[in-house]
């Protein structure tokens, strides 16, 4: 499974090279072994031999889970690719989660993500165009920051690349949002809006890495018009307005759809964590 998935060398380094190096530490040892008259240093060798054993399943379980994780995403998305973060996003984040209490950490897991969506708030007045009355409810400071890393980060994807199975759409083609127009731009989307997102269960407990990973999985990212992207904002696209119902109720099912990938790759995620 880890074989098939051709990126999991990457996006699981961390646990790839902790597997490497147990691999190493092991070698030396077998190539070291005491003499048989040294019964102390048999010993020694003995129980470190039993301390290296030990090690082997977890490790090999947590790279099996982050294998399986990016595995399954190739699964569900075979077009998209994995986008990761550079240095300076990674430690923007890390900042931010560096911050978060262990007591923040779990309280942010047993919110209800619904809050910080439209449920919570209503989908505001037929064709308003401001959100003044519409605003979500205030994240804790410390989870905002962590909200605002993830925002400030955002990925450049390329317009060729393929998100939701299609590529970017063509400028001057009929926009599926509203009716009878047309694009004149086009922007990359999160389907689970970021500020919903930090409150999913477990999700503040990722690494700073994993967060990003599954900020912009392929399970959670979409093209959009340029048009219905600033109609939506930070939330969700049943605030797009004056959008076409059907293409709101599309939305709706690709929403549900992502929510339960995202979920699923957090588990998967924290497994390979040990968590």
């Amino acid at each position: 499974m880890a074989a098939a998935s051709l990126d999991y060398k990457e996006n699981c380094a961390d646990l790839v090279a902790e597997a490497r190096a147990l691999r190493e530490k092991i070698r030396v040892h077998n190539a070291n072994p005491p003499a048989q008259s040294n019964a102390g240093a048999v010993a020694a060798y003995n129980a470190e031999a039993r301390a290296l054993n030990a090690q082997k399943g977890p490790v090999a379980a947590r790279l099996r889970a982050c294998a399986e994780a990016f595995f399954q995403m190739k699964v569900n998305h075979p077009l998209s690719t994995v986008v990761t973060p550079s240095k300076d996003k990674l430690s923007k984040i890390a900042t931010a989660a560096g911050k978060l209490t262990l007591a923040q950490k779990r309280a942010g897991s047993r919110w209800n993500p619904e809050t910080y969506d439209f449920l919570k708030y209503g989908p505001g007045k037929p064709g308003m165009t401001t959100r003044s009355d519409r605003k979500p409810v205030p994240l804790p400071s410390s989870i905002k920051a962590v909200y605002k890393a993830l925002d400030e980060t955002r990925p450049d994807i390329p317009r060729t690349s393929y998100l939701q199975g299609m590529r970017a759409p063509a400028i001057g083609s009929a926009d599926p949002a509203y009716p009878g127009r047309t694009i004149n731009g086009v922007a990359f989307d999160h389907i689970i809006p970021l500020r919903r997102l930090v409150t999913f269960r477990d999700f503040l407990k990722l690494t700073p890495r994993n967060m990003y990973l599954v900020a912009n999985s392929p399970a959670n990212s979409q093209w959009l018009s340029r048009a219905a992207n600033s109609s939506k904002q930070s939330g969700s696209s049943y605030f797009v307005s004056g959008a076409s119902p059907a293409w709101l109720q599309a939305q709706a099912k690709l929403r549900e759809k992502a929510t339960k990938e995202v979920q699923e790759l957090i588990a998967a995620l924290l497994k390979s964590q040990g968590a």
